[in-house]
């Protein structure tokens, strides 16, 4: 696949200079044998088992909504205070977002997969609209989030902080040299239709789905609020402001001053069993929806076991963990699965190994209730046909090795956001070679909108290109730039050695 490089100037800030992106040349892949050499090195071959498709973090977000705390980002990012609760929580590019998912679905739509697994925080901020808006995306239907926007990227509310795409003037457009696009904004919430994905794809829960801004279990406390005709704008005055608050009591934090806005009923929270319903049939199952669990296993082609697990923390913050009961189901899923004969086993969950230690909330007397990664990659490592723990959450590309006592071991592989640089989809061909390895070829995807803009923006594709090219230059995130991974994290053989 083609790369995306940093193309010629079309703006210059104080800070930086905005760049458009450009095609660049094939990356090839990669050996990686961490466990040990291939028998066969550089031969790619064998009995295909699978191929997977793996997107996360899409992000569909409702730029406008009242419940979000895009405005206390102005303040409260890099501060020690927030512990980085607001650092991400509004994207120049947020309002294009569907346009990205939209094209990466219709590229891989064109792609021969057999299952598309999709890791979680696919809605931003929990809300019934946003929910409706991601399974038209990959179901097909009318995408539609919100009537118009109504929020600061506005003109009219007269706050510079912010991107704001119509004429005038930002801290974005002066320090780095963002362009403007008059009429963006109505565009950008105008309805559309999608067409579907076209392949099977699986659900999974992510703390985005879940909680409050991806972090807070505040449904009882802003459930009015979000449907509400008053959206906040400032934090108040006089009150401590920070993650402490976010978590323990986040309806002070938008008892500041607001604006009004036009109320929208679907804003409301979708909630766990809502969630849960609507994905049945992309995995989830009766059972899931009668026990109120985010776990189940699929097996998309003979051969291939996929075991998705709940790892959200439910007392909230962002990072994950796992109960006693999902763990000793685990267990036991991964019991049935030994040998040669069995199926190979692929894990998938939204938290990756470096984001499963969250202790918010339990006792310190009651840690044991909970399970940590150690104790989940201990549990998956002692079963030899896990090859493949697939994950998101990080929004950056990594691989990396986990090894088994007595030799061989696994891989985990992060994939990139769909809403951030580099706005990347994975595929993993999974095959078992002559010599009894398994083979595992990552192969990173760039969706098929043009690598410029350079045509009417009343072109979805259009919109999907400037989405990707205003999330490579956002100056806030400029060390999201990273977050394509080194060579070893993107295209690669990975083998692993016999069972």
């Amino acid at each position: 696949m083609s790369t995306l490089l940093p193309g010629e100037p079309l703006g210059a800030g104080t800070d930086e200079v905005y760049r458009r992106l450009k095609r660049g040349p094939d990356e090839p892949h990669r050996l990686r044998s961490d466990f040990t050499p291939p028998l066969a090195p550089g031969r790619v071959g064998g009995r295909v088992v699978a191929t997977l498709a793996h997107l996360t973090d899409l992000h569909v977000v409702d730029p406008g909504s009242p419940a979000r705390l895009d405005f206390a980002m102005r303040s409260g990012a890099g501060r020690p205070a927030w512990g980085g609760a607001v650092d991400w929580v509004f994207r120049p590019q947020e309002s294009l977002t569907p346009y990205a998912v939209r094209s990466m679905v219709s590229t891989l739509a064109g792609l021969p997969i057999d299952v598309c697994v999709v890791t979680g925080d696919n809605i931003d901020n929990g809300q019934t609209n946003e929910l409706n808006a991601y399974l038209a995306l990959l179901d097909g239907g009318e995408v539609r989030l919100a009537p118009a926007y109504h929020g600061p990227q506005r003109l009219d509310w007269d706050d510079h902080w912010y991107w704001r795409p119509d004429p005038g003037d930002d801290q974005y457009k002066r320090r780095w040299g963002f362009p403007t696009h008059p009429g963006l904004l109505d565009l950008a919430s105008s309805p559309f239709t999608a067409a579907p994905l076209g392949h099977p794809w699986l659900g999974c829960l992510g703390n985005h789905d879940l909680l409050v801004g991806g972090a807070s279990q505040g449904h009882a406390h802003l459930g009015d609020l979000v449907t509400s005709d008053r959206k906040p704008i400032e934090l108040p005055d006089n009150i401590p402001c920070g993650l402490d608050t976010l978590l323990s009591d986040p309806a002070t934090l938008f008892s500041g001053r607001s604006r009004p806005v036009p109320a929208v009923p679907e804003r409301a929270f979708a909630g766990r069993m809502e969630l849960i319903r609507r994905h049945l049939g992309h995995g989830f199952t009766e059972e899931n929806l009668r026990d109120g669990t985010g776990y189940y296993t699929y097996d998309p082609v003979p051969g291939l076991r996929v075991i998705t697990l709940d790892t959200n923390h439910a007392p909230g913050h962002w990072d994950g963990s796992m109960d006693q009961r999902q763990l000793a189901w685990l267990e036991d899923q991964l019991a049935r699965t030994h040998g040669p004969d069995a199926p190979l086993v692929v894990l998938a969950s939204h938290h990756a190994t470096a984001s499963m230690n969250n202790r918010y909330g339990v006792c310190p007397d009651r840690q044991a209730d909970r399970a940590y990664a150690a104790e989940v990659l201990s549990t998956a490592l002692r079963c030899p046909n896990v090859v493949l723990w697939l994950n998101g959450h990080h929004h950056a590309n990594r691989i990396t090795a986990h090894y088994r006592a007595g030799g061989g071991g696994l891989y985990e592989v992060t994939t990139a956001s769909i809403t951030d640089w580099p706005s990347q989809a994975r595929l993993i061909e999974i095959a078992i070679e002559p010599t009894g390895e398994s083979r595992l070829t990552t192969t990173m995807i760039d969706h098929a909108a043009p690598a410029t803009v350079s045509g009417d923006l009343a072109d979805p594709a259009q919109l999907a290109t400037l989405h990707r090219e205003l999330a490579y230059n956002d100056g806030v995130r400029a060390g999201r730039r990273g977050a394509e991974g080194s060579p070893a994290d993107r295209n690669v053989h990975l083998y692993l050695p016999p069972r």
